[in-house]
């Protein structure tokens, strides 16, 4: 690939990547080195020229380079501490009782995808938050098309578990 594309490549896929990185992992160093870690292995080994497989590919290896660090760390509680932030930040707003509603929901939010499997947590995410398609999703997580499909439900269904567990007051303590 020629230079120039490279740097449209890093321009349109920084910023997604970065974030979707550090919803995963909560740390904005090691968010950082998977980053740059995702595009030098880009550079030397992409050669897809549709938009559509770039954007998979990328978002492949960046879950890959996420996986290994995950696999790294200590234990699964460790794994836990480290996913913080999985949805964007609530929108600014004066009214108190709003925005503590937005904070408890977002909370409860990540308090429940901290439950899930990281296969689970990593098809709902890119499914809700960056709207992967089915084909890009399977794509990325080398899962065919009818294998996207029930991931993902049953993803959404254990969601709705933990949802419901949370709602009754079933929260390990807290």
């Amino acid at each position: 690939m020629k230079a120039q594309t490279w740097s449209e490549l890093f321009a349109d896929y920084q910023y997604p990547l970065y974030r979707y990185l550090f919803r995963m992992c909560g740390s904005r160093e090691v968010a950082e080195e998977l980053l740059q870690e995702t595009f030098y292995r880009a550079i030397l080994s992409l050669s897809i020229q549709d938009a559509r497989q770039v954007r998979a590919w990328l978002y492949k290896v960046a879950r890959n380079l996420y996986v290994d660090w995950l696999r790294r760390q200590t234990s699964e509680q460790k794994m836990l501490e480290n996913i913080k932030r999985l949805i964007p930040a609530a929108s600014h707003t004066y009214l108190p009782e709003v925005a503590l509603r937005q904070k408890e929901d977002k909370e409860k939010v990540e308090w429940i995808m901290q439950q899930l499997p990281e296969r689970m947590r990593t098809i709902l995410y890119l499914r809700e938050i960056e709207d992967f398609s089915y084909q890009e999703l399977g794509a990325t997580l080398d899962l065919s098309l009818d294998q996207v499909k029930v991931t993902l439900y049953r993803a959404r269904e254990r969601f709705r578990e933990w949802e419901a567990r949370a709602e009754g007051g079933k929260r390990d303590g807290r």
